[in-house]
């Protein structure tokens, strides 16, 4: 009996999972519910208001905002958003699963195989960001996840097992501050609430979308949590002093601040004197300088793989302490790379337009801060062949910024400047570069070509 050939395309793997998919990302849908044999198994997001997982909500396919869900079932090939803030961990979560991944369009386009990770890191790191992500060691997971064959059968008679310990998950930055540095820090605050002559005192922190209190001194405060709220949307300090009775003179203030790895806000209320606000001010600068150490002890083994990334502009010195990290990270393993100094012609619109736009365009473990009006120093870990596919996107961010402008094409060209971290004999050269472009940013000013 003849046998009909079998068409290429319908032997490829078709069991997806989409992941992260924002409203650009879904304008594939129609042409990917359309692919033969394609069967989309689970959609996950980061919440249920992500555009993936509620388009998935419409069309009645399973869906789920928790990581683990992602190891209860083999899938073929994982569709990960291409804006997705959290990409470099999911293709860190994927390779350990051994799951191809891809963009939407890379799949849809018939790309010649699945994308490679955003950062080269041995296996062993990429399982680490596994474990990391689900609480707990890949064994445990197992464990949970399979029954005891061991046993004859379920219905045997046997002696009850005694209560298991509650299982302790990894170490993480969410486990930070320690029981015993919450109580030291509650000790400080104390002491700064009698000092300064303050009714409360607070500090809460967390990443971009969520915020936790961590140590509290004295009564809620209704005007310092408006303070708190308005200091954590807007990213800058928060002060409100009483110009009446009762309370006249008081001080209520929220202060922001950043770590490597973790925002923090610092909030007192109804502080006695404006000379006091100082004091306040030291006890600020002390815990940044503390978090600080504590997240670049945890973050070092694994840079640039470390919790809490964001898509934004970093300060000079966030990005002074990130060459740190990356000499560091470098010692470990060798893992290779590049500081940059790009600047741009002095045209204020399409600066502007590029400046608003860039971040979202790059991957959150590179890091880049800038200074007004031209001048851009980016620190990324990548090979050769991963940084021109970031160049590529750069230089398309900037053209279309300068098409935005009303100005004619080609765009005007971007001088880069660079340096690469690929064998211990450039660390000197890498850490002095970026002090100096860094000093440039500092001036505020446009350095001189």
């Amino acid at each position: 009996m003849a046998t009909l050939p079998q068409d290429p395309a319908t032997t490829m793997p078709r069991r997806l999972l989409l992941v992260d998919f924002d409203w650009g990302d879904a304008d594939w849908l129609p042409e990917l519910f359309r692919s033969p044999g394609a069967t989309v198994r689970l959609v996950a997001g980061e919440g249920p208001q992500d555009p993936g997982v509620r388009l998935a909500e419409l069309c009645g396919l399973p869906r789920t905002v928790d990581l683990a869900d992602l190891t209860r079932e083999i899938f073929d090939v994982a569709l990960v958003g291409e804006r997705s803030s959290r990409r470099t961990q999911l293709e860190s979560l994927l390779v350990a699963l051994g799951t191809p991944c891809m963009t939407p369009e890379e799949y849809l386009h018939g790309a010649a195989g699945p994308s490679r990770p955003g950062v080269d890191a041995t296996l062993a790191l990429h399982a680490a960001a596994l474990e990391q992500s689900l609480a707990g060691p890949m064994e445990s997971v197992v464990d949970r996840a399979l029954p005891d064959l061991s046993e004859s059968t379920p219905l045997e008679p046997r002696p009850p097992s005694p209560a298991a310990e509650p299982r302790r998950p990894i170490e993480t930055l969410a486990d930070f501050p320690s029981p015993e540095m919450r109580l030291r820090l509650e000790e400080a605050l104390r002491q700064l609430v009698t000092r300064t002559g303050a009714g409360s005192a607070e500090v809460h922190t967390g990443d971009r979308a969520n915020m936790r209190l961590v140590a509290q001194v004295g009564p809620p405060d209704r005007l310092l949590q408006g303070l708190i709220d308005q200091a954590d949307e807007l990213d800058a300090p928060q002060m409100v002093t009483r110009l009446n009775d009762p309370g006249k003179g008081r001080t209520w203030a929220a202060w922001p601040f950043r770590t490597l790895q973790r925002r923090g806000i610092l909030a007192g209320g109804a502080i006695e004197a404006n000379e006091a606000i100082e004091s306040w001010r030291r006890m600020l600068d002390e815990l940044r300088s503390t978090w600080d150490l504590e997240d670049r002890g945890l973050s070092a083994p694994s840079f640039p793989l470390t919790p809490m990334r964001e898509h934004r502009w970093l300060e000079p010195a966030e990005l002074r302490a990130r060459v740190d990290l990356a000499v560091e990270r470098h010692g470990r393993d060798g893992l290779r790379f590049e500081l940059h100094r790009l600047q741009f012609p002095e045209l204020l619109t399409p600066w502007t337009r590029f400046v608003e736009t860039l971040p979202a365009h790059l991957r959150d473990t590179d890091g880049l801060t800038h200074a007004f009006p031209r001048l851009v120093v980016l620190v990324a870990a990548s090979d050769l062949e991963t940084f021109a596919r970031l160049r590529r996107r750069l230089l398309a961010v900037w053209e279309l910024a300068w098409e935005d402008a009303g100005l004619k094409s080609p765009a005007a060209p971007i001088e880069d400047h660079s340096v690469t971290l690929a064998g211990p004999e450039d660390a000197e050269a890498f850490r002095t570069s970026a002090d100096i472009w860094l000093a440039e940013l500092g001036g505020g000013g446009t350095p001189g070509a």
